[in-house]
């Protein structure tokens, strides 16, 4: 499974008030599951953080997919592929998601109009 930004950042306000919520249930629900994120996600989440090393505990258990050549060039085409602009981040996101066969979990509803995209809300 690959982790969109919404997620993470659900997560942390569920932290942020201790009190768990449906990151929690969905996390609970998915032990033992290969966990991933992107770096463009890690990107995304870091904008304003000052504490790299929190950062990084944040997200132990989710291993990094760094954006490659080949995923540009599929996320490039997966652009010209759709009926829609989509904003770049979540394109990238979508296109690693698509390109190496996970699915994304997320809230976020852009990504139910990439096709054959597979999702899974939390």
């Amino acid at each position: 499974m690959l982790f969109d930004t919404s997620f993470f950042i659900d997560l942390e306000h569920e932290l942020a008030k201790g009190v768990p919520g449906p990151v929690a249930g969905f996390l609970a629900a998915h032990r033992g599951h290969a966990k991933r994120v992107t770096t463009v996600t890690l990107g995304e989440f870091a904008v304003g953080v000052t504490n790299s090393r929190a950062l990084r505990r944040f997200f132990r258990g989710y291993a990094p997919m760094p954006l490659g050549r080949e995923d540009a060039v599929y996320a490039g085409q997966l652009q010209a592929r759709l009926a829609f602009e989509m904003g770049e981040n979540d394109l990238w996101i979508a296109g690693i998601a698509l390109r190496h066969g996970l699915t994304l979990v997320t809230r976020d509803r852009i990504f139910s109009r990439v096709p054959g995209l597979r999702i899974k809300p939390y």
